[in-house]
């Protein structure tokens, strides 16, 4: 069943039916927001609050405007920036990694190397950091991410080609200090 189909069943009363929404989307919309909050707990919090504010305001929605899911990441990227306004940004949480075959010396460069990838992706400038995560990470059409963030295409793309080409360097500089 398509969104379309599923909000209007919640509009005609059921809403048991939003379950298909949350189940449908708490996985993109949950990496999304990870990328943009650094703390898993206020990212799981924010997560619940991003779908309580659709359903709450579901009726608001303009299928002609634009997707749901579009919608949906326009209420995450609307809170994460409301949040980072509130606070000075938290060093992300590191995970411990599951058991591999790789060695203990290759293992720990990766790291390092996604520690330091993380770390300039964070340093970015927040529209450049939104639009590169929804784009690359959320694979969002220009399109999208032009309405998510309330810009023009042109905007997005120049964007995305500034915060990739940052990363590219920060890239470059760490294989040529391995070398």
């Amino acid at each position: 069943m398509d969104d379309q189909a599923v909000i209007a069943q919640i509009l005609a009363g059921d809403t048991d039916a939003f379950r298909v929404l949350v189940l449908r989307y708490q996985r993109p919309l949950w990496v999304f927001i990870g990328h943009l909050v650094c703390d898993r707990q206020e990212c799981e919090d924010m997560a619940q609050d991003v779908f309580l504010a659709a359903y709450v305001h579901l009726r608001r929605y303009d299928p002609q405007r634009s997707a749901f899911s579009t919608w949906l990441y326009t209420i995450a990227r609307n809170r994460c920036v409301n949040a980072r306004k509130r606070r000075r940004p938290a060093t992300r949480d590191v995970l411990p990694e599951p058991a591999d075959a790789r060695t203990p010396d290759l293992r720990l460069a990766e790291e390092e190397l996604f520690q330091r990838l993380d770390a300039e992706l964070d340093a970015l400038p927040l529209e450049q950091k939104t639009a590169f995560v929804l784009s690359e990470l959320q694979e969002l059409t220009h399109e999208e991410v032009a309405r998510i963030e309330g810009v023009k295409v042109g905007t997005v793309k120049s964007r995305l080609s500034r915060a990739r080409a940052k990363l590219r360097a920060v890239f470059a500089r760490i294989v040529e200090q391995r070398q």
